[in-house]
Formats: structure tokens, C-alpha cells, sequence
């Protein structure tokens, strides 16, 4: 992905989960930083991208919600939100649940503008977190969080990676990587758009410079997502977006095969829910609509060889 785009994302998402905690009164991920990170001119450009994609996505919706509030609210609700903070919150829950067990390094590849950072409470004293992004893209946050007033917690190490030149484990130690401690990994929102063979070359990376027992966590398409026939209308629309913007979805597993095909990079499939185990999760009673999106499975791997 180009670098301009990639802070592009950064900040829609970030605009999504602030929107989602704002306005939620039962929040499934409360990222009351995110926000904060956000011009008010770019709040109001995304916000207003947004409202206006109500015609793509449902015209009759379109027709039928007059106000400006009404139309971003549904957009947010039904086509970006529950997926982006579902995943978020699967991430984090999972990270809660490491440092229990003693993991004491966290690693989040494609950071953008995730706030964990910023958010993180009463954790272990030499507990550290690796921002993994973009060069360029890194830049714009480290410029971002100045601008905003925002001070860097110590235990925080920025560590700007270009995938297709850069090694990954070399600029990790470089930065203090600790290949005899556990460590806990996240990749959200990316897999969609790699090549088979450069997801799998990232597992066996970490998979090397990672003691068994460490973490990776990502969400990935199942491979009904790229049949016309079998695919939602919502998923569909989804996977032209995205190739209308130049990032097309790519990549989709089998659920019921995963773990075969992660058996040479040295991973253990430790857990795969499937969009209705999500929905129980962390959709079941919710008063505002949010429902777990289709096609999309969150999975946990754990390094074994």
C-alpha cells in the first residue's frame, strides 16, 4: 500500500472507533482517545464522505433519512463500525488475557492510529509496546500526536518498517525486541489485502524470532467472500470500495482448512471464531443494531516449532 493512502486509512478508522465511543451508549470498544487525534476539519471531511456513501450503499436508506446525522449514523453503524471495533476489542481482550500469563511485549503491526498506547492502564512496569507502521505514515502519527499535545509514554518504541524492504525481526531487535520473552503480535484489517505467500512469509518471521507460547491475532475473509453467488450484498460492496480506492481485497482462507495452511510457518491454530461466535460475543442484546459483519473471522495463533 502507498504511504498517503496508508495514513488515509489510519485516520478513517481512527474517526470510526472515536464516532463509535462517542455516541454508543453501550460501546463494544471504548476508544476515548481516538478523537482527540483528529483535526476538526478532517472529522468533518470523513464525516461527511461517509453520509454521503448512504447513496452507494442503500439507495432506499438514502431516500428514507433525511438529516445529515441520520445518514452518517446508519453508514457508521451497518458498514464500518462493528467490524472495526470487534476486532479491536478481540485484540485487546486477548492482550489482557497474555500479560496474565506473562507476556511482556506487544507488537502491533500496522498501527496507524491505534491509541492502546495512550489508553493503557496499571500495566506491568517493564511491560513494552512496538508500534509497527509505514515510515511515512509513522511520521505523520509521531507529527500528529505532538501537534494534539500528546506526550509518549516511556514504554512506547515507534518502529518505522517498509515491508517491502525492511526485515522485519532485524528492526525489532534493533529497537530492543526480546526474542527470549513472550510476545504478543496483532495484525487488524490488513490480511484481506496481502498475497498468500507474503502473509505467510510475515508468520514464519515472527514465527522465528518469537520463543513458543507467543501471540499472533488478525482477522482475515473466509473464502465465500469472493463468490458472487455466496457473498453478502454488504461484503460485495465492501471489496468494490475498496478496489475503486486502488487496495483490493486479495486474500480469503477456509476456516475448516486454516490450520493446514499455516503448518509450515511453525503456528498453532489456538482459536478461529467465525462471524456467529462474534455476534454471541459482542453483538448479543445490543440495543443500537450492531451486528457482527459476514465473512469476517478473527483468529489467534501461537507460535509452536
Amino acid at each position: 500500500m502507498e504511504a498517503k493512502k496508508e495514513s488515509l486509512t489510519a485516520l478513517v478508522s481512527c474517526f470510526a472507533r472515536g464516532y463509535h465511543a462517542l455516541n454508543s451508549s453501550q460501546p463494544i470498544f471504548n476508544d476515548r482517545v481516538a478523537h482527540s487525534l483528529l483535526r476538526d476539519e478532517e472529522k468533518q471531511l470523513i464525516s461527511t464522505n461517509w453520509a454521503n456513501a448512504i447513496a452507494f450503499f442503500d439507495p432506499e436508506k438514502s431516500e428514507s433519512l433525511k438529516t445529515f446525522e441520520e445518514k452518517l449514523e446508519w453508514v457508521m453503524n451497518n458498514q464500518t463500525i462493528p467490524q472495526l471495533a470487534s476486532r479491536a476489542r478481540y485484540a485487546e481482550d486477548g492482550l489482557m488475557s497474555a500479560i496474565e500469563r506473562g507476556v511482556r511485549q506487544y507488537v502491533i503491526l500496522g498501527s496507524g492510529f491505534d491509541t492502546f498506547a495512550l489508553r493503557q492502564e496499571q500495566l506491568p512496569e517493564d511491560f513494552i509496546i512496538y508500534e509497527v507502521d509505514h515510515p511515512v505514515t509513522q511520521a505523520f502519527k509521531l507529527n500528529r500526536l505532538q501537534e494534539m499535545g500528546f506526550e509518549i509514554p516511556a514504554n512506547v518504541k515507534f518502529v518505522p518498517v517498509d515491508f517491502k524492504h525492511d526485515s522485519l525481526p532485524d528492526e525489532l531487535k534493533k529497537n530492543g525486541f526480546n526474542n527470549k520473552l513472550f510476545a504478543y503480535f496483532s495484525l487488524l484489517g490488513v490480511v484481506m489485502y496481502l498475497e498468500k505467500p507474503d502473509f505467510f512469509k510475515l508468520l514464519t518471521d515472527i514465527s522465528d524470532m518469537s520463543i513458543n507460547g507467543s501471540s499472533f491475532v488478525f482477522d482475515y475473509l473466509d473464502d465465500m467472500a469472493f463468490n458472487d453467488l455466496l457473498a453478502s450484498k454488504k461484503l460485495i460492496q465492501m471489496r468494490q470500495l475498496t478496489a475503486h480506492t486502488g487496495e483490493p481485497m486479495v486474500t480469503s482462507f477456509d476456516p475448516f482448512e486454516l490450520d493446514q495452511e499455516l503448518q509450515d510457518c511453525n503456528m498453532l491454530l489456538y482459536e478461529n471464531l467465525s462471524p456467529a461466535n462474534i455476534e454471541e460475543l459482542y453483538f448479543a442484546d445490543k440495543e443500537d443494531g450492531l451486528h457482527a459483519f459476514d465473512h469476517f473471522h478473527f483468529a489467534h495463533l501461537v507460535v509452536h516449532k
